[in-house]
């Protein structure tokens, strides 16, 4: 089984935020996803597949277009991009040894494909509740009122997303995108709040009485520019 990643080294990768590329691993019969930037050297991606993996970094070869790259040179410079192929080839000392290994290594890429391919699937379907906050948005901005249920219903579904994405047990890279995931979400169901106060107080009214301007929200600023 994989070993738990710590709390700094999550942050770390996922402080990387968009800039990550995806770099699909050949191993034997099995492959797997890894996400690094662009300017990592190819000594990097073997260090991001040994924490995916458990494997020793200093026992693997990287194989990029059939050839091995130094350690110090980097990923952009030989031409990897978003979705390029790379071979793993470990060098082991026993036939039992690497036996053994092919097996933790089967385990591990079982387990975080099932968490990245399950955070994958709860994605797509925020895809278009995302669309559909836009879509919210759009109306609200123009002036126009909408009705309080379609408010309701659609914070309901994004906070069966959220229950979604807890339950999916996750290691590794999937842990993190899982993680992402959850504060998008998150960020969906706070637009929302945003939208449907815009949406329940219009700004025709005006108090008799003076009072301080208020605070503009995210919602209004984003209407504004829009």
């Amino acid at each position: 089984m994989m070993a738990e990643h710590g709390g700094d080294g999550d942050n770390e990768v996922e402080d990387k935020g968009s800039g990550n590329i995806n770099i699909k691993v050949s191993f034997g019969s099995n492959s797997f996803d890894v996400f690094t930037t662009p300017q990592s050297t190819f000594g990097d991606l073997k260090g991001v597949i040994a924490k995916e993996t458990g494997l020793d970094p200093t026992a693997l070869n990287v194989l990029f277009r059939g050839k091995e790259n130094d350690d110090h040179e980097s990923l952009e410079m030989a031409g990897v991009k978003d979705n390029s192929k790379v071979t793993l080839i470990e060098n082991t000392s026993t036939e039992n040894d690497d036996l053994e290994k092919v097996e933790e290594i089967k385990e591990n890429i079982e387990e975080v494909s099932r968490g990245l391919e399950a955070v994958n699937r709860v994605r797509e379907e925020n895809n278009q509740f995302e669309e559909q906050v836009v879509s919210l948005e759009t109306v609200v901005c123009s002036g126009t009122q909408v009705a309080d249920k379609d408010f309701i219903f659609l914070t309901e579904m994004l906070m069966r997303q959220l229950l979604k994405l807890d339950g999916i047990d996750a290691e590794g890279e999937g842990r993190i995108q899982r993680r992402l995931e959850v504060r998008r979400v998150q960020g969906l169901v706070e637009k929302l709040d945003d939208l449907r106060a815009k949406n329940s107080n219009p700004t025709s009214s005006v108090p008799d009485e003076p009072s301080l301007p208020p605070s503009s929200s995210k919602v209004d600023q984003e209407c504004e520019v829009s």
